[in-house]
């Protein structure tokens, strides 16, 4: 197998070679040689020191495995980047950059430059495990999910950002960094309503966000039920002794307010009483019988009726009798 697969490098170089189009090596570099599933692979061709002096452009290929996956054309004296968005797992391989002055056919293109590299694509989603608190939250309390792993996190990776996700219905909702000491982090729903129930899971990504179409829920899932608020009989000892706190608080003061406005009511009925008495008291009519001689000498006994007010209020008892009203008794 690999005699067969030299014999068809050699008589590709060797035809591109008779039609002028010589393929050159170039040299390859990458900062990350562990790139996550779904994350970015980015590596850089340089041709420096590899092209003559006149020449002013060259096509580069990134090739894996020794064929052309991609090209890019620039300057001799200018590096060139190959970017790989969402990479998946079967893009790991041996990477090396070789170049051309002509364009090529990318599939006519094979052979290794000056060096390669080994890109090795790791699963981005570590094994994980959610853990429900409690499976039956009562509406308006707070539900608490425990996200673990039991993978140990890859060395090359560690100094890079772990993300843990909160799913429901394969959709991502909550998100925490992840804590590389305690393996674990704790999502809290708060206040949460009835339709917050359903089926949850976590999934925890290696430096990458969740894009369309990445899977995040996995075997491991809990079901969160939402009930409604039920008291226990402590509870409800509570709750009765308050009422009955009330309904003592509110007879005691509706009592109180009854014998204020009784009292105040007595009251005014002493006063109405003392004002009639007194009213009474200045109508008083005093009857007495006066002799007075009429013009004839004649002793006829007259009663005199006079208020009493009128009276008291005489100074002068000589000019009140003078002018005293006589009536016939």
């Amino acid at each position: 197998m690999v005699g067969v697969f030299l014999f068809a490098y050699i008589s590709v170089n060797l035809f591109l070679q008779s039609q002028g189009h010589e393929i050159k090596k170039a040299r390859i570099f990458s900062e990350n040689t562990e790139v996550p599933e779904g994350g970015k692979l980015e590596v850089i061709c340089s041709t420096f020191g590899f092209t003559k002096a006149e020449t002013k452009a060259v096509y580069v290929y990134l090739s894996k495995d020794g064929k052309a996956i991609d090209m890019k054309t620039g300057p001799t004296r200018q590096d060139i980047t190959f970017k790989k968005e969402r990479i998946e797992m079967d893009i790991s391989g041996n990477y090396s950059c070789v170049f051309s002055e002509e364009q090529l056919e990318i599939t006519k293109v094979m052979g290794y430059g000056h060096n390669y590299i080994f890109i090795n694509v790791i699963e981005s989603m570590m094994n994980s495990q959610i853990h429900l608190l409690k499976s039956e939250v009562a509406v308006g309390s707070d539900a608490e999910f425990n996200c673990t792993t039991s993978s140990p996190t890859n060395k090359n990776l560690s100094n890079n950002m772990i993300l843990a996700f909160l799913i429901k219905n394969e959709k991502p909702i909550k998100v925490n960094i992840w804590d590389t000491e305690e393996m674990m982090t704790t999502f809290t729903l708060r206040e949460v309503r009835m339709e917050d129930a359903g089926t949850y899971s976590c999934a925890i990504l290696l430096n990458i966000l969740p894009y369309h179409g990445m899977r995040l829920d996995r075997n491991n899932k809990v079901n969160l039920q939402i009930v409604v608020a039920s008291y226990s009989s402590f509870d409800k000892i509570i709750i009765v002794i308050m009422c009955s706190t009330i309904v003592l608080l509110l007879s005691l003061f509706l009592g109180i307010w009854a014998v204020i406005r009784k009292r105040g009511t007595e009251a005014f009925s002493l006063l109405q009483t003392s004002l009639n008495e007194t009213e009474l008291r200045g109508n008083n009519v005093f009857y007495k019988e006066i002799p007075k001689l009429d013009t004839a000498d004649t002793e006829e006994i007259r009663t005199v009726v006079c208020y009493a007010a009128v009276w008291e209020e005489s100074s002068d008892s000589d000019a009140l009798y003078d002018a005293l009203v006589f009536q016939q008794s």
